[in-house]
């Protein structure tokens, strides 16, 4: 058998083991913890670089609502140290719902050092969206950084939360 070309399996499985032994590699880009992967003879140092993926999981038991007719049609902005780094895909009449998306951040220095703000919004077919509340995370004062629960406020009132995820990786720069 042969693969791409006149590389034999046999060698291919080598070089898998070869990369594997090289990089310790979880993904096919990401490196743990390493910002230079150990130098092997012939071959040059890979260097990493952090980035953070913000996961936006879910909106939950959201109590305010800004629409006079149904329920509201969540959506959630994402800001990283007052950034907008983007925006989730609205719900329709929802005041609980799963949104499972995700943001990609290059932080300058620390990546526990960014700041994030949470707004959610209602969407609106006619004028302007509505805010219907908004919440901060800290990852610096955190010790787990995954299912996180961001409370929302609105005009100091509990308006319900949100669920997020932050994950810190190295990746290999090319």
């Amino acid at each position: 058998q042969t693969l791409s070309g006149s590389f034999k399996l046999s060698y291919y499985n080598e070089y898998k083991s070869y990369l594997s032994s090289y990089i310790k590699m979880p993904s096919l880009f990401c490196v743990p913890n390493k910002k230079k992967a150990k130098k092997m003879e012939g071959t040059p140092a890979v260097e990493t670089t952090k980035v953070i993926e913000v996961y936006v999981t879910s909106v939950n038991n959201i109590t305010r609502s800004t629409d006079t007719i149904g329920k509201i049609d969540p959506y959630v902005v994402v800001y990283a140290n007052g950034i907008n780094i983007g925006k989730t895909k609205h719900v329709d009449n929802a005041t609980s719902c799963v949104l499972n998306e995700v943001f990609l951040v290059k932080p300058k220095g620390d990546p526990r050092s960014v700041q994030y703000k949470f707004d959610l919004m209602d969407k609106d077919d006619i004028g302007d969206d509505d805010e219907v509340g908004s919440g901060q995370f800290n990852p610096a004062q955190e010790e787990q950084l995954e299912n996180q629960i961001v409370h929302l406020k609105y005009k100091g009132n509990d308006i319900g939360s949100i669920t997020i995820s932050i994950k810190i990786k190295d990746v290999i720069v090319v």
